[in-house]
């Protein structure tokens, strides 16, 4: 039985592009695309993949993007194939034209999985600093929220958080299940849902931007009364997310073993066997950005895709100018007994080899043995998100365990922090990032530790 609704094609992307130029009034728009690239896209609608036409329709309704409109786009299921966390925003407001965004798409290959409600999540901050503005999500997907979120309890908040901002949803050649969870989505952004079939709907999406188009924009709204004005989001000052197959020229590698590091997947892996330690003297594939740090206050943040498998893996991230000076926020695996793994966050000083700080466990992992202890983080955490934060002469780490949506015994993804450590003079001026570690002696092995480093940014005040 097909279901009654709206029918358009999957040129309906451009549909609703051309609808919010006409609607914008006077006021600045920001358009933002959330494009599926999950494995499924690679089903054929017709005699054309779900994942080409995708491509060719963005790639017009961009080059008609009108004067004015700002687009942005974020992609998910692009990178990995089981990772529920693999949500990128591929090119934010006004760092990529409409050109680029284009050829950006085009290089897609789909082969992951349907988080919509972490990209919906992530996506509300994609608009910080531009709350007064007309604000807009074009979601395009071709199937359910697989991923155990409730994306549209999340469009809902989204639309309730201050921001001008409507979600409007393609649903690409989608069943009835996905069709009532995507309209849900649309409604409770207070946008539009259009149902893509076929091509045939092209001229039912035409007739709807003539219709659309020939409306008269709405009365710009009125002026609200004043209010002080919301604080101003950080700024960026480096970003790397490991796109492509080399490692960026940003970064020198000290002390090189070429074999156990690649960027793969929007990823860059580090391997590091078992008793190789993460100090600056004795690291192997140590990270060196081949940049100052900016002057005045700052925040350096590391997404770590971790998967332990030694119990006993390091990662060192912060300045250093040698090996006895040095100072860093740290990740660190540390088995206490026969069944428990503590994760732990540590902040630390190295003044002429003199060392100083302050530790803390952010969560803790069980299991009798390498393999079940494996198994229960795996299920349990996403990802790592190590932080150091300076403030004037303080240096603060900080650490949050990212939950994953299958798992039982979830971290409660809050930010943990130790106590500040102070530096009158900074111990270098390069961020340094260091892996390794070593198995304890509850659990004695020869292995190796993996580290996946998803995204490493750089922001001032």
């Amino acid at each position: 039985m097909r279901v009654p609704g709206r029918r358009v094609s999957a040129a309906a992307i451009v549909v609703m592009a051309t609808i919010l130029s006409a609607t914008a009034a006077m006021a600045a728009t920001n358009l933002l695309y959330i494009l599926d690239a999950s494995n499924s896209m690679w089903g054929r609608v017709g005699s054309e993949t779900k994942i080409d036409t995708a491509k060719s329709v963005l790639r017009d309704s961009l080059a008609s993007l009108p004067k004015g409109v700002t687009p942005a786009l974020m992609v998910y299921g692009h990178r990995q194939k089981n990772d529920c966390g693999d949500v990128q925003l591929v090119a934010p407001f006004a760092r990529a034209s409409a050109e680029q965004i284009a050829r950006l798409v085009e290089n897609l290959s789909p082969r992951g999985k349907t988080p919509i409600a972490t990209a919906l999540e992530r996506a509300g901050q994609a608009f910080e600093g531009r709350l007064e503005e007309n604000n807009a999500i074009l979601l395009i997907s071709d199937g359910i929220e697989t991923c155990g979120g409730n994306p549209c309890d999340v469009a809902r908040k989204l639309s309730q958080r201050g921001i001008d901002l409507r979600i409007n949803v393609v649903g690409f050649d989608v069943d009835a299940k996905a069709r009532a969870q995507l309209q849900c989505i649309a409604k409770a952004g207070k946008g539009q849902y259009f149902d893509a079939r076929s091509a045939n709907d092209f001229k039912v999406a035409v007739a709807t931007v003539q219709k659309q188009a020939q409306q008269a924009a709405p009365p710009p709204p009125q002026p609200k009364p004043a209010a002080k004005a919301p604080p101003k989001g950080p700024s960026l000052y480096f970003i790397d997310e490991f796109d492509g197959d080399t490692l960026s020229p940003d970064w020198q590698v000290l002390n090189p073993d070429p074999d156990n590091y690649r960027v793969e997947d929007g990823v860059l892996t580090i391997v590091a066997r078992d008793g190789l330690k993460a100090t600056f003297g004795q690291g192997v594939n140590m990270l060196r950005l081949n940049r100052p740090m900016p002057k005045g206050d700052w925040t350096v943040t590391a997404r770590l895709i971790f998967a332990p498998q030694t119990f006993g893996e390091t990662f060192r991230m912060g300045l250093a100018k040698d090996a006895d000076n040095g100072l860093y926020a740290m990740m660190v695996a540390d088995t206490v007994n026969y069944n428990r793994t503590n994760i732990d966050l540590r902040g630390e000083k190295l003044s002429k080899g003199k060392r100083s700080g302050f530790s803390k466990t952010a969560y803790y992992v069980t299991g009798r043995n390498l393999w079940s202890r494996g198994a229960f983080f795996g299920a349990n955490v996403a990802a790592v998100d190590l932080r150091l934060v300076k403030k004037g002469r303080k240096y603060t780490a900080m650490m949050r365990l990212e939950p994953a949506r299958s798992g039982k015994a979830l971290p409660d993804g809050k930010w943990r922090e130790v106590q500040s450590l102070s530096a009158l003079r900074a111990p270098g001026n390069a961020l340094v990032m260091i892996f390794g570690g070593a198995s304890s002696s509850y659990l004695p092995h020869e292995g190796e530790g993996v580290v996946r480093i998803d995204q490493v940014k750089i922001e001032t005040p």
